[in-house]
């Protein structure tokens, strides 16, 4: 076992000085000398029968064998940390401070309602929650977990599906009543819309209409990257808006905002919501049980 664990250590040299590229700067790192780290590197070397560095005065390159072990050490690395992490969260509740982004709307009507839970549930852990609509880089502004709603281009990111939102047209009664109904999705280019778009002169509205998709262009009364601000605009008779039913359950409920064209399927048809975070083996717990939290309550 102790041969076993030699190696480990062996081999975690191995990957620093690779990644430094000298001795005397793994020496460094590590609190030691450079002739022992040498030493060590030699014995491993010797250990493989195969030359891993070539040494030089000021830098020690890569030999084509310590490429090839490179790759395969690095991940016994990652994967002994992964472990070790594991066991350690076994025996340690979630504590610290969690740093949250996502879009304001969002955050208000959708994420909002189940933080005293989470809180309530784990309370060693603080929460930071900084509104943005954009992808930033998590890691470069030190935030552990974005959520996002909409299809996510391709990243280094990791994104989990939570659930997935519907959207609805919806107008409020005295709107209808002085403008009238639309009985087909062509009928919206002569009503006032509102849309989320708010940096396009027409937004494009598709449906599906008898298994094809029709596209309407809507020359939109009102424009607002905010769907708090267009749900109050259509409460407010402004004319008709495209929303998340989530977000929107009370006003359907009581009345105060109508669905409009509801046999004709909006295109997507549904969107999804995700919680995106850094790739990387090592997961934080408290990243972990927020994920898995939201996931149970949204799903």
């Amino acid at each position: 076992m102790k041969e076993r664990m030699d190696d480990l250590s062996l081999l975690k040299l191995f990957v620093l000085v690779a990644d430094v590229g000298s001795f005397s700067a793994g020496a460094r790192l590590t609190n030691t000398t450079p002739s022992a780290v040498s030493r060590q590197i030699s014995r491993l070397e010797q250990d493989l029968g195969a030359r891993l560095l070539q040494r030089s005065t000021r830098r020690q390159n890569l030999t084509e064998a310590g490429e090839v072990l490179l790759v395969h050490a690095k991940q016994v690395v990652e994967d002994l940390e992964a472990a070790r992490l594991a066991v350690s969260n076994l025996h340690s509740a979630p504590r610290g401070v969690l740093r949250i982004t996502a879009e304001a709307d969002l955050a208000a009507t959708f994420l909002a309602p189940l933080l005293p839970e989470f809180l309530e549930r784990y309370p060693d852990l603080k929460l930071r929650l900084l509104p943005s609509a954009s992808m930033e880089d998590l890691v470069d502004r030190n935030l552990d977990v974005a959520i996002r709603m909409g299809h996510l281009q391709s990243s280094t990111l990791i994104a989990r599906r939570l659930t997935t939102s519907r959207s609805v047209l919806v107008a409020s009664p005295s709107y209808l009543e002085r403008r009238g109904v639309p009985q087909r999705p062509g009928d919206l280019r002569s009503h006032a819309c509102l849309s989320f778009r708010a940096d396009v002169e027409q937004t494009v509205w598709r449906f599906d209409v008898a298994g094809e998709q029709a596209e309407i262009g809507i020359s939109p009364r009102l424009q607002a990257p905010s769907l708090l601000v267009l749900k109050n605009a259509a409460k407010a008779g402004m004319g008709i808006a495209m929303l998340p039913r989530w977000m929107m359950e009370e006003e359907l409920g009581n009345g105060a905002l109508v669905p409009i064209l509801p046999e004709y399927a909006l295109l997507p048809s549904k969107t999804p919501i995700s919680a995106v975070y850094a790739s990387g083996r090592n997961l934080a717990s408290k990243v972990r049980v927020f994920i898995d939290f939201l996931g149970e309550r949204m799903g």
